[in-house]
C-alpha cells in the first residue's frame, strides 16, 4: 500500500486547515492509500541552525527531532502540503520543515492544498520560489479560499465543492505514486 504524508502547515491549535486536513485524509483513504497525518508543531523542529545547508556534500542533521522527521519524508512515497498563507506567503513553521531538508524532498511527488483569504495563491507563489532549489515534483496544487469555499474558521462550506475542487491534485497524486 503506497503511504502518503499530509504535513499541516500551522502550529496554531485552532487552525483552519483542520478540516480541510481530514477531506483530504479521507480522500486519500478512499483511494486505497495509507495516509499519515503530521502536525508540524509536533515535529519540534528547531530553527533552522545547522552550521552549512543541507544541500552541502557532508551536511549532517545536528537534531534528533529532524533526523525523525527527514525519515519520514524519505519513507513517504508522496507529500501533501496543507499550506495557509500569512502575511502573503507560506507560514514560517512550514518553512522551517522544508528547511531542514534537501534530498529527501528531491523528485518528491508533492501536492499542495493551499488556503487563505486569497486561496493560498501567494504561498503557492513563495513555494515556486523555494522549490526551485529543494526540487519536489510538484503534480497539482489547488487553492480554498476564505468567504468563499471556507469560513473563516476553516469550517468547510459545501463538502462535494471542496472534493470536486481538490480531487484532480489527490488523483494525481495517488497516479503519480501508483
Amino acid at each position: 500500500m503506497k503511504h502518503i504524508v499530509i504535513l499541516t502547515g500551522s502550529a496554531r491549535p485552532n487552525t483552519a486547515g483542520k478540516p480541510l486536513t481530514e477531506l483530504a485524509q479521507t480522500m486519500l483513504e478512499e483511494q486505497g492509500v495509507e495516509v499519515e497525518v503530521i502536525d508540524v508543531a509536533q515535529l519540534n523542529l528547531p530553527f533552522f541552525n545547522a552550521t552549512m545547508p543541507p544541500s552541502a556534500e557532508g551536511y549532517e542533521i545536528p537534531h534528533d527531532s529532524v533526523k525523525a522527521w527527514s525519515k519520514k519524508v524519505q519513507a513517504a512515497d508522496g507529500v501533501v502540503l496543507m499550506m495557509p498563507e500569512y502575511n502573503h506567503a507560506m507560514s514560517a513553521v512550514q518553512k522551517n520543515a522544508l528547511d531542514w531538508l534537501y534530498s529527501e524532498w528531491r523528485d518528491k511527488p508533492l501536492a499542495i492544498i493551499a488556503y487563505g483569504f486569497s486561496a493560498g495563491k501567494n504561498s503557492l507563489t513563495n513555494f515556486e520560489a523555494i522549490n526551485t532549489n529543494i526540487k519536489t515534483d510538484v503534480v497539482g496544487t489547488v487553492g480554498m479560499q476564505f468567504l468563499q469555499q471556507l469560513e473563516v474558521d476553516g469550517s468547510i462550506k459545501d463538502e462535494g465543492v471542496a472534493r470536486q475542487m481538490i480531487e484532480p491534485t489527490l488523483a494525481a497524486l495517488v497516479e503519480k505514486v501508483s
